[in-house]
């Protein structure tokens, strides 16, 4: 079929595919060459995207606006801190248990959520709280009121996520599907808060 404008809209599909293909590359060049960069500029981006969707969501209570300082806080840290964290966290796997040992899948899988997630939900929480402008005090409250019910919802969550993307997604596109969970979780992370 011919659109108005005198294209067919299978040629528009392809534009569409094309555009999205060079996209693809340039991000996976991007990671190639400055990984950390990239992932700490995605996980600051999506972090604060899950911000603002959660709190459109569930309003603040006392203003029902969105509050900046919240999805500042969540991208900051989620920008200096959780991207360089998991790159280093990822690599730490790799080496401790490489991809052709016995049962990789399932010893990378508790590597990450036993011993690796644990302490960095903790300084979530807890850096976070502060950067949202809480005294110490008022984040070790918010640490003790949400850490282990937080933890268990993640140990649920990302064990199956993780599981998938260790035994059936391309390397290549790894950290695409991570950061797709990375967003569903920031936001269910926001709106717990």
């Amino acid at each position: 079929r011919m659109s108005s404008k005198g294209k067919s809209r299978d040629g528009d599909r392809q534009d569409e595919d094309s555009i999205l293909s060079k996209v693809a590359t340039v991000y996976r060049f991007a990671l190639r060459t400055n990984p950390i960069l990239v992932r700490s500029v995605t996980n600051g981006a999506l972090a604060s995207l899950g911000n603002i969707v959660s709190q459109c969501i569930t309003p603040h209570s006392s203003t029902g606006k969105i509050v900046w300082r919240n999805v500042a806080a969540f991208g900051a840290f989620n920008a200096l801190i959780s991207g360089p964290f998991n790159y280093y966290a990822q690599h730490l796997t790799n080496a401790v248990i490489p991809r052709s040992a016995s049962n990789a899948i399932f010893k990378r899988l508790a590597l990450d959520r036993l011993v690796v997630y644990p302490p960095y939900l903790l300084a979530f929480f807890f850096v976070v709280a502060l950067l949202e402008g809480s005294s110490v005090e008022e984040a070790k409250r918010r640490v003790q009121l949400m850490y282990w019910i937080t933890l268990k919802a993640n140990l649920q969550f990302f064990t199956v996520a993780q599981l998938i993307n260790i035994k059936f997604v391309p390397q290549k596109n790894a950290l695409l599907y991570g950061n797709l969970l990375v967003l569903l979780w920031n936001i269910y992370l926001a709106t717990r808060r």
